[in-house]
């Protein structure tokens, strides 16, 4: 089992502890249709819809719960690290937000947040992303290289502050 440190923002944990509650509700659900299937047809090995609500009620729900439930079992709530609470910026690390400046002297913006933050129509990308693992640990004046859509772009740090996304 990974006893790696899954990252929340506190936003992203209530989403994750909702959708646990919502997939529960769906088992209870599909439960219900099993049990009114198994009263109007005897039958149950040619019923196709039935044998589709067992293996979403048995399988993949509470896979999805169990995966969910792991990632929450070793979680850590970014608003509460203590480099968020005293508003710690030296280098690049998960719930900052990263200004880097292009060779031509263009801005660009990141925020890196949580497990299941990520809005690139926002500039925020979760701490998985391949974007947020190159730039963790850098830097103010550090450079680095990200992708784009036209290849490899070389970015200067300008700046690393507390994201202001964060509800301290």
């Amino acid at each position: 089992m990974n006893k790696q440190k899954t990252y929340f923002t506190r936003e992203g944990l209530a989403r994750a502890n909702n959708e646990i509650a919502s997939l529960q509700k769906e088992i209870k659900v599909c439960n219900v249709k099993i049990g009114k299937t198994v009263e109007l047809d005897n039958d149950l090995r040619e019923n196709p819809e039935f044998m589709a609500l067992r293996t979403k009620a048995e399988y993949e729900l509470p896979s999805k719960i169990q995966e969910l439930a792991q990632l929450l079992e070793h979680k850590e709530v970014i608003e509460d690290m203590p480099h968020i609470r005293n508003n710690l910026c030296s280098y690049v690390t998960v719930g900052h937000q990263v200004t880097l400046i292009d060779e031509d002297d263009n801005t660009r913006m990141l925020t890196i947040l949580g497990y299941g933050d990520s809005n690139p129509k926002e500039n925020i990308v979760s701490y998985l992303t391949p974007i947020a693992q190159i730039l963790l640990e850098h830097e103010v004046g550090e450079e680095v290289s990200l992708p784009s859509s036209h290849g490899n772009v070389l970015y200067e740090i300008d700046e690393i502050i507390v994201s202001p996304l964060l509800n301290k």
